[in-house]
């Protein structure tokens, strides 16, 4: 595959960001599994979301994807212990991996769930932990707590499972969606802070949205899916970096979404964000970068915790700020599609910037930015196969000098296949 030019300018004019991937995953599992015809508005299709409406195909549900709105006859059909095993692999979808543990342990029939060599590596075993304390008959087939794994549907029991809050919110998140589906349904006895709190009030109001119960199932829904907060932080960042003007369409003010939070770091660095509301009730966010882009930005200091998903075009916006910069809350970072904590210090390492991994004195991992020492160069890219790492690239490329390029363009469609068809115009040198 040839690196492909990426733009630089100011970035400046309007786009709509997809629906969030995060709420049309949880609609697709309650859609699936209500009895009915159910209709998701405004979802995504992306790579990760067709991985799990194929298995969940596999597991009996009807799935027409069709544009702006979805429709889903759910019901999923048992399988029973007389049946083939089935074989489900969802690639390099981390969701949906972690989604169909929980809902294979409940559905009967006899699974074996695997995914991409990247998906392998990625942990499970708090999740698996869970469910065997469940009832769940799971056995990792190359190590234990990551994928593949064999999963003796119909063995999970309601009950109380004790879980620690700073484990993935998708583990957590799998139990609540499993819950209805289990006969007196799940209680989770979370210790500790939670992390990313914010998936699990996602995820509890698709729950509501599809009117679910504890061990009373689903029932079918019309369920709008909002825009991707995700999404939106590379438009928002890049109009920081080059001094632009971009309106996003789609988002909500009142958003739930953990990476709405990159709207108030953007404030923070120096960017004016303003709101509109059409006239058919759709708002829009205006942003306007310092008018020297990347160098009249501020440094900041920020536990990104939370947000893990915005750590990267944050990291970006912040590659040539006016100071240094420190990124606490990065340790989840290397348990993505990539690791992404590398991936910042390469990404940034590549476009002339100063920027390293180390540790705090509690010997948690930081990323540190030493934005005002850099000397901005093309760059030629990797994008490591991630998507966010990918768009990450595009955001810092606006700053650099002409000629930069990126390595794997397409891997942006696990989240946001349409995303150079709406970058690539707003970019004017």
């Amino acid at each position: 595959m040839s690196a492909a030019p990426l733009p630089r300018g100011r970035l400046s004019g309007a786009l709509r960001v997809p629906g969030s991937k995060s709420v049309t995953n949880r609609a697709l599992f309650a859609a699936a599994c209500a009895e009915g015809e159910s209709v998701l508005l405004n979802p995504l299709e992306s790579s990760d979301t067709r991985a799990l409406a194929a298995a969940l195909r596999l597991l009996g549900a009807e799935i027409l994807l069709e544009g702006f709105g979805w429709r889903v006859r759910g019901g999923l059909q048992p399988r029973g212990d007389s049946a083939p095993e089935l074989f489900i692999n969802v690639g390099d979808a981390g969701t949906p991996a972690r989604f169909l543990s929980a809902l294979l342990a409940a559905v009967p029939g006899r699974f074996v769930l695997d995914g991409s060599p990247r998906m392998r590596e990625r942990p499970m075993s708090p999740l698996f932990e869970a469910l065997r304390t469940l009832g769940g008959e799971i056995r990792c087939l190359s190590r234990e707590g990551y994928l593949p794994a064999a999963i003796r549907g119909g063995s999970l029991r309601g009950g109380r499972v004790g879980i620690r809050g700073d484990v993935s919110s998708q583990f957590l998140s799998a139990l609540q969606l499993v819950a209805p589906l289990v006969p007196g349904g799940v209680t989770l006895d979370v210790t500790g802070p939670v992390v990313s709190g914010a998936y699990l009030a996602l995820t509890r109001r698709v729950l509501v949205g599809f009117g679910a119960s504890p061990g009373g199932g689903y029932r079918a829904s019309r369920y709008r899916v909002p825009g991707d907060d995700s999404a939106a932080c590379f438009p928002i960042a890049g109009a920081l970096v080059s001094g632009g003007r971009v309106t996003v369409r789609g988002l909500a003010r009142d958003s739930e979404q953990p990476d709405a939070e990159f709207r108030a770091w953007a404030v923070r660095a120096g960017g004016v964000l303003a709101w509109e509301t059409a006239a058919d009730g759709e708002e829009s966010l205006t942003v306007t970068g310092p008018a020297g882009g990347a160098r009249d930005l501020k440094p900041m200091d920020v536990d990104v915790d939370a947000a893990p998903d915005a750590a990267l075009p944050l990291a970006a916006a912040l590659a040539f700020a006016d100071g240094t910069s420190t990124l606490t809350g990065v340790a989840r970072l290397r348990e993505k599609e990539s690791d992404r904590l590398a991936a910042a210090v390469d990404l940034l390492a590549r476009a002339g910037a100063s920027a390293g991994a180390g540790e705090n004195a509690d010997g948690a991992p930081v990323l540190s930015i030493a934005g005002a020492s850099g000397v901005p160069r093309a760059a030629a890219f990797a994008a490591h196969a991630d998507h966010r790492v990918a768009m990450s690239a595009a955001v810092l490329a606006l700053a650099l000098p002409a000629g930069s390029t990126l390595d794997d363009p397409a891997c942006v469609g696990k989240s946001w296949p349409l995303f150079w068809d709406a970058w690539n115009p707003l970019a004017h040198s």
